[in-house]
């Protein structure tokens, strides 16, 4: 048997797994597919779910027990058990760092699901493959098997591994300093979870976003967000090590951001007692990169320097290959500061190489700063000057994105007062060159004159830089406010026609789905509900009935307020086909609870008009005309009783 369904009436039972757990929600059947249920019902996959959640504290323990039972034969013939048992074999390898255990678990585990043809279990085996690749730097391999488990969560509606695998993608943008596509992940993956039971892995995902903001040096959301994880994650009374490293170094963090040295001191030695607890390597290095960057950040750099001399001899034993070059970056500061600037440059060189190399811009970046500083210390001013306009130019590039091209144009002029600076420092440079052989000691007066033009026209492009982050980043808070207001509709937090029509016309060929049905829905008898309750009444109803629809819709369709009563659904289709029951099921979700008022129970039902399944490309061509076919649809739904759906057969002839 390859696949079991538990039906639930009201709530979707979840059973996290691996942080998502193995579950399946049939939107369209209301159906679970949740493995841990199923071996839950016998002593044997009891215990198998036990060692699932105890390997990450215990991995020793739990390796014996589960090896003992696979040699019993617990686990023939069984997908259920094979499946958790390789997942329990990677997470013991991953809390003991060891990273060719932890590919073969997750290589044997994608096997599996290949030779026994279910998709759950080969995108399960693909995430795992994904994450690994992303700890080893392996970006372009990572974002591969994520998209590939991504494309079959979303196809066979794998909600709970889905948010996963959002969250593992929105960590790869955000290394590539793409952080409107990272935000974007996490909120995805924010709406596919249930707080109530799945706070352990929404408490991981606020983490994230909470790095995000302090990579983008918004300090106030970021401890908004650290704060919000915390809350969920500590509810656990089983949190794990890992867990805890990354809540206290992120709170450490970013209270040195705000200068409140005690606490990000005390947050810091929180996490490295939590890593050294542990005996996690990989934790271990974290948290005493975390420390050492505290001790940096102050100047101590004979304190920092054991720390990070000790970070780098762990280093190699980590997954993650990024410990070992953030310590590396740490000893080129030190040796920079104890003016050792032989090995700060060669550290510091080697550094662009290996950050190039695992595609982080945001240590990249840094690096160039770094390199700028000791160059101009050692008076090697041409090569400073090009590694700081290197970090200046990138750090600009970050401020942006795609659809923000307008507030570029407040850089134009910083862009061309940099290049005149450079045709400047260029010019001078060649004149101290000729005046070298004509007289020595009218070089060493250039060069003091380039000098000081050099730190004056730092301090300007620093001036004239955080002048313009702080307009950028108003017109972006102002352009965002705009786009809500006039795409979102006020009372329900849906999207408004506007924002349908503009998709249906520039975006919805786009979407890569072939099909849709357009769904016009309307509220019955709203008018009676309105004279006999009040409008705020009536604005409960539509609250009410909005929030439930959202529910139901998935990742594809569009769900938006038509006007008035009206909501519309833009329905994504596989084929040709639309079966009846499907959209019935949009009626059973308003009409089966009623709406609670002020000590009101409101019995409200929904008339639902619906075009048969369009190409998209039609779609665009005669939207107005299909909009008409779905109002006609609704007219005869109202026409015979309400609360039902009618689909309207009409097809225009191609002229």
């Amino acid at each position: 048997m390859k696949q079991l369904f538990c039906i639930s009436a009201k709530k979707m039972l979840f059973c996290i797994l691996g942080l998502c757990g193995f579950s399946l929600t049939l939107s369209a059947n209301e159906l679970v597919f949740d493995p841990l249920l199923t071996i839950n019902d016998s002593q044997q996959g009891r215990q198998l779910v036990e060692l699932y959640f105890q390997a990450e504290n215990s991995p020793d323990n739990t390796f014996n027990t589960i090896t003992s039972m696979n040699t019993s034969g617990v686990f023939d013939n069984n997908v259920f058990y094979t499946a958790v048992y390789y997942r329990i074999l990677h997470n013991i390898a991953v809390a003991k760092s060891d990273l060719d255990a932890a590919s073969q678990s997750a290589e044997k585990l994608f096997e599996y699901g290949q030779s026994q043809q279910l998709d759950w279990i080969l995108a399960e085996g693909l995430t795992l493959k994904g994450i690994l690749a992303a700890r080893q730097g392996e970006s372009k391999q990572a974002f591969d098997y994520i998209e590939q488990a991504i494309v079959i969560c979303e196809s066979i509606h794998y909600e709970r591994l889905l948010a996963r695998a959002l969250n593992t993608r929105g960590i790869l943008h955000s290394r590539n300093l793409d952080y409107e596509a990272s935000l974007s992940d996490y909120q995805k993956a924010i709406s596919l979870l249930d707080e109530s039971n799945q706070h352990h892995f929404l408490g991981r995902i606020y983490s994230n976003i909470s790095v995000v903001y302090s990579r983008l040096k918004d300090w106030q959301n970021a401890i908004e967000y650290n704060q919000k994880a915390a809350e969920l994650l500590l509810k656990d009374d089983n949190i794990s090590y890992e867990l805890l490293v990354v809540l206290y170094s992120n709170a450490s963090n970013l209270m040195l951001q705000v200068n409140d040295i005690a606490a990000a001191t005390d947050f810091s030695h929180k996490s490295t007692v939590a890593a050294r607890q542990s005996d996690n390597v990989q934790l271990i290095v974290n948290a005493l990169w975390t420390e050492a960057e505290l001790l940096l950040q102050q100047q101590q750099m004979s304190q920092a320097e054991p720390i990070i001399l000790e970070c780098l001899s762990l280093a190699h034993e980590a997954l993650d290959p990024l410990a070992s070059k953030q310590c590396l970056y740490g000893l080129s500061e030190v040796r920079f500061s104890q003016k050792n600037y032989e090995q700060a440059t060669e550290y510091a060189n080697q550094l662009l190489l290996d950050f190039e190399d695992i595609n982080n811009q945001d240590w990249l970046l840094k690096t160039h700063q770094l390199l700028a500083q000791i160059y101009q210390e050692t008076a090697q001013y041409p090569e400073a000057l090009a590694h700081l306009t290197t970090y200046y130019e990138g750090t600009q590039r970050q401020l942006f994105d795609k659809r923000e091209k307008q507030i570029y144009e407040l850089q134009v002029k910083f862009d061309a007062q940099l290049q005149d600076e450079k045709i400047a420092l260029l010019t001078a440079e060649n004149n101290l060159k000729a005046a070298t052989l004509e007289k020595k000691e009218l070089q060493e007066k250039l060069w003091v004159l380039v000098f000081s033009g050099l730190t004056i026209g730092i301090a300007l492009l620093i001036h004239r830089y955080t002048s313009n982050k702080k307009r950028i980043s108003t017109l972006r808070s102002t352009n965002k406010n705009l786009y809500i207001q006039s795409n979102k509709d006020p009372l329900t937090g849906l999207y408004n026609r506007r924002f349908v029509n503009n998709f249906v016309e520039h975006n919805i060929t786009k979407t890569g789905v072939e099909y849709y049905s357009v769904l016009i829905l309307d509220c019955d008898l709203f008018k009676k509900i309105n004279d006999t309750h009040g409008h705020d009444a009536g604005d409960e109803v539509l609250m009410a009935c909005a929030t439930r629809l959202q529910n139901r819709i998935r990742a594809n369709d569009v769900l938006a307020r038509w006007g008035g009563e009206e909501f519309l659904i833009l329905l994504a289709l596989e084929s040709d086909e639309l079966q009846q029951h499907i959209l019935e099921r949009f009626n059973q979700v308003i009409a089966d609870t009623p709406v609670e008022y002020s000590g009101h129970s409101l019995k409200v039902t929904i008339s639902i008009g619906a075009t048969k399944p369009i190409l998209s490309s039609e779609l665009v061509q005669h939207w107005q005309h299909y909009l008409t076919l779905a109002d006609s649809a609704l007219y005869q739904a109202k026409s015979h009783g309400r609360n039902c759906a009618f689909i309207d057969g009409a097809i225009i002839e191609a002229s």
